[in-house]
C-alpha cells in the first residue's frame, strides 16, 4: 500500500535528518580525535571534501559542518587543512551543492569575524572565468570479426557516440552564466549579514583582478561581475570605477599610434557618427581589440544604470572626474579611457559646465606645475572642438575666458624693449593657451557663427593683436603647423583677421623650423606627435574614437572635421548665412568709424586658481553670466586688474595705453 504524498515527504525528511546527525556525529568525533592525535576520520573527512563527486555526499558534508563551527573556531590552526577546503570551493557545482555551501557560508560569517576575510576572498575568486574544458577527438575503434574457422572478414570500424563540441561548450558556457548567478546570491547575503565586510571585498578585487595581459574572456568575466557586484553594493561603486579606469589605461598605454598599425589607427578624414569598420578584423591589434571590448561592457553598464534610475548620472560623473584627475589627466598620450567621462558629461548641462571650468582654471593657474597645465589646455581644446552636445553658450564662455586671459598676457608685452624676450616676460604656457583657442575656433567656429550675436562675439576676440603679438605664437615649437593653418584658413573665411595679417602669418607658418619638420602627413581629423622631440609633445586626446565595437556610444556625440571644415560642400548653406552676417558686422562697424574716430577700449585680463581638476572652478570672483545685461561685469574689470578665489588675488595685470576691449554679446545669460 503506497504512503499518500504528506507522508512520504515526512518520511523523507526524517530520513535525511538521520543522516545528517549520523555525519554530524563523524565530524565531530573526528575533530576530537585530530586534537587528540589521531588523525584517522579526520583524513577520511578530508578525502571527502577533495574528491567526492557525489552531489549528496558533497551537500551533507555542507549541511553538516554549521554544528561544528565551535569546535572550527576554538582550533583553527588544528584544523587548517579542513578551512583550507571549505575556502577552495568552485561553484561550478550542482543547484543542491552550491545552496548547502552557501547556507554553510553564511553561518561562518556570522559565527566568526575570522571566516569574513577567506568567504569574500572565495565569492571573488569566483568572479575569474573557469578553464573550458578540453574537447577530445572522436576515438574509432577497430573490431575484427572471425568465422568459426579462423577467416577474417572484413573489419568493421566501431564509432564510440561523441557530444559536439559546439554543444559541450554550449554547455559549459550555461554553467559559467549559473555559477555567477549563485556567486552574486551568496555576496548579497554575505554583505547583508556583515556590511563591514564590503572594504574587505575591494581589496579582494584588487588583488585578483586579471593582469592586463591575460586573455580578453577572462578580463570581461571579472569586469561584469565586478560592475554587476555594484549594483547591490553601492559603497563599492567609486572604488571600483576608480580601479576599472586605472585598468584600462594601463591597457590604453601598450596600444601603440604608429604606420604600422594603420588598419586600427586609420587618419580617415570622412569618419561619421554611423562609420562601423568590422571589429574581426585580422589586422587589429590585440590590446585594441581587448580595450575595445571592455569600453563596451563599462559604456553597457552605464546605458543600463542610467535607464533603470536616470538620476544615477551625477554619481557616475562625480566618480569619473576624481578617477580623470587621478589616473588619466597626466597619463602621456591616453587615447580611449577618457572617452567614458565624455560619454557621462553628455547627461546633463552641469556635468559639461563644471568640467570645462575645471579644465579652464587648471590650464591658467600659475600655481600648478606646466605639465598638469599643458595636458589640461590640450584636454579643454579637444573636449570643446569634439563634444557635439556641447551648447553654443558654453563653448563662447570658454573663448571669453581664455582669450580675456590671454590678452592680459599680451598686455604685459606691449610694454617691453624692442631686444627683450617675449617668451620670458609672458607665462609660459601662452602658447599652448592660445592654442587651444584657435583649435576650438577650427571646430566650432561655423557654429558659433550661425547667429548675427554669435558672429559679433567671435569677430570681437581680437585675434589679430594675439597672433601678431611679440610672442608670435604661430612660430613657437609647441604650435602644431596643422592648428596654425586650419586656423588661418577658418579666420580667413570668415574674416577674423584682416587681409595682411593672413599673408604674415602664412610666411610666419612657412619659415618656421618646426613646420619644415613636422607638417608632413599632418591634419585636424587626428593629431600627429613628434617622437624625437618633448618641445612638441600637444596632443588632442579626444582625437577619433577608433575602437569599433564601442563606437555606437561615441559616435552619435562626435564632432568629425567635415562637418565642421566651413568649406566643406554640406556646409555651404551655413557658411553663405555667416557670409550675410560678414556683410552686415562690416556695415555697421564702417557706420561707427564714421561716428566716432577714436578706439576707448580697455584691456581685459584674468586668472584662475586651483590645487587640482577635481577641486578646481572659477565661479567665484569676476565670473560671467554670458550676457550682454552684465553691464557689472564690465565695471568690475574695469576698477579692479585680477580676480581672486577667497581673499588671495590671483593675478595682476598691468594696464597700458594700448588697449584692447574683449565684449561678449549673447542672447541668453549664461555663466558656470
Amino acid at each position: 500500500m503506497e504512503l499518500p504524498v504528506a507522508d512520504a515527504t515526512r518520511q523523507d525528511k526524517a530520513a535525511e535528518h538521520d543522516e545528517l546527525s549520523a555525519l554530524d556525529a563523524l565530524i565531530q568525533a573526528a575533530l576530537d580525535y585530530k586534537l587528540k592525535g589521531n588523525a584517522t576520520n579526520y583524513n577520511l573527512i578530508l578525502s571527502k571534501f577533495e574528491k567526492s563527486t557525489d552531489d549528496k555526499e558533497r551537500s551533507q558534508l555542507f549541511l553538516a559542518l554549521p554544528r561544528s563551527i565551535s569546535k572550527l573556531t576554538a582550533n583553527m590552526d588544528a584544523f587548517h587543512d579542513l578551512v583550507h577546503q571549505i575556502f577552495t570551493f568552485d561553484f561550478m557545482a550542482s543547484p543542491i551543492v552550491i545552496e548547502a555551501y552557501i547556507r554553510l557560508l553564511t553561518h561562518l560569517v556570522t559565527a566568526q569575524t575570522a571566516f569574513v576575510q577567506p568567504t569574500i576572498k572565495v565569492l571573488v575568486r569566483n568572479f575569474l572565468r573557469p578553464t573550458p574544458p578540453t574537447i577530445a577527438a572522436p576515438m574509432k575503434g577497430a573490431t575484427r570479426i572471425m568465422t568459426t574457422l579462423g577467416i577474417a572478414i572484413r573489419p568493421v570500424i566501431a564509432t564510440a557516440p561523441v557530444v559536439p563540441a559546439v554543444d559541450v561548450l554550449a554547455q559549459f558556457e550555461e554553467q559559467v552564466v549559473a555559477r555567477y548567478k549563485y556567486v552574486h546570491e551568496a555576496f548579497a547575503k554575505v554583505l547583508a549579514l556583515v556590511p563591514a565586510s564590503i572594504h574587505m571585498v575591494f581589496e579582494c578585487i584588487c588583488g585578483l583582478f586579471p593582469h592586463k595581459r591575460v586573455e580578453t574572456l577572462s578580463q570581461l568575466a571579472f569586469l561584469k561581475n565586478v560592475l554587476h557586484l555594484t549594483t547591490y553594493a553601492k559603497g563599492l561603486q567609486e572604488r571600483v570605477l576608480g580601479l576599472l579606469v586605472e585598468k584600462l589605461v594601463a591597457i590604453d598605454v601598450e596600444i601603440k599610434l604608429d604606420n604600422t598599425e594603420e588598419d586600427v589607427f586609420t587618419m580617415d578624414d570622412f569618419l561619421d557618427d554611423d562609420c562601423c569598420v568590422d571589429p574581426t578584423s585580422d589586422m587589429v591589434d590585440e590590446n585594441a581589440d581587448k580595450l575595445d571590448n571592455m569600453m563596451l561592457t563599462v559604456f553597457t553598464h552605464f546605458e543600463q544604470l542610467l535607464a533603470t534610475d536616470p538620476t544615477v548620472h551625477t554619481a557616475l560623473f562625480t566618480f569619473l572626474l576624481k578617477s580623470f584627475d587621478a589616473s588619466v589627466l597626466n597619463t602621456h598620450q591616453s587615447k580611449y579611457p577618457q572617452f567614458l567621462l565624455f560619454y557621462i558629461a553628455k547627461t546633463a548641462p552641469e556635468h559639461q559646465e563644471l568640467f570645462l571650468s575645471q579644465l579652464i582654471s587648471v590650464s591658467l593657474d600659475t600655481k600648478i606645475p606646466p605639465v598638469t597645465r599643458h595636458s589640461c589646455a590640450s584636454y579643454l581644446a579637444s573636449y570643446v572642438a569634439r563634444a557635439k552636445y556641447l551648447p553654443t553658450t558654453a563653448i563662447k564662455h570658454t573663448l571669453f575666458h581664455l582669450l580675456r586671459w590671454i590678452h592680459g598676457q599680451v598686455d604685459l608685452l606691449d610694454g617691453l624693449a624692442p631686444d627683450a624676450i617675449a617668451s620670458a616676460a609672458c607665462d609660459p604656457l601662452t602658447t599652448a593657451v592660445i592654442q587651444t583657442a584657435c583649435y576650438i575656433v577650427c571646430f566650432r567656429g561655423l557654429e558659433l557663427c550661425g547667429s548675427e550675436a554669435g558672429y559679433g562675439f567671435v569677430r570681437s576676440l581680437g585675434w589679430q593683436r594675439i597672433l601678431t603679438c611679440p610672442l608670435m605664437p604661430f612660430r613657437q615649437p609647441v604650435f602644431q603647423p596643422s592648428v596654425a593653418n586650419e586656423f588661418v584658413n577658418v579666420a580667413e573665411l570668415l574674416l577674423l583677421i584682416p587681409d595682411e595679417s593672413v599673408e604674415q602669418l602664412l610666411l610666419w607658418i612657412s619659415t618656421s623650423t618646426a613646420s619644415k619638420s613636422s607638417s608632413h602627413g599632418m591634419n585636424l581629423e587626428r593629431s600627429i606627435v613628434e617622437k624625437d622631440t618633448s618641445k612638441r609633445a600637444c596632443f588632442f586626446p579626444y582625437d577619433p574614437y577608433l575602437l569599433r565595437r564601442s563606437f555606437r556610444f561615441i559616435g552619435p556625440l562626435y564632432l568629425f572635421w567635415k562637418h565642421a571644415d566651413p568649406s566643406w560642400s554640406g556646409n555651404s548653406e551655413a557658411f553663405h548665412l555667416v557670409q550675410s552676417y560678414m556683410l552686415a558686422y562690416d556695415h555697421d562697424g564702417a557706420s561707427e568709424d564714421d561716428d566716432d574716430g577714436g578706439d576707448d577700449d580697455a584691456s581685459m585680463a584674468g586668472s584662475f586658481v586651483q590645487s587640482s581638476v577635481s577641486s578646481a572652478s572659477f565661479m567665484h570672483g569676476g565670473s560671467f553670466t554670458g550676457s550682454e545685461a552684465d553691464m557689472d561685469f564690465y565695471a568690475r574689470d574695469h576698477l579692479a586688474r585680477s580676480m581672486s578665489i577667497g581673499d588671495e588675488p590671483l593675478a595682476e595685470v598691468t594696464t597700458t595705453t594700448t588697449t584692447f576691449r574683449l565684449d561678449y554679446h549673447d542672447e541668453e545669460e549664461f555663466g558656470f
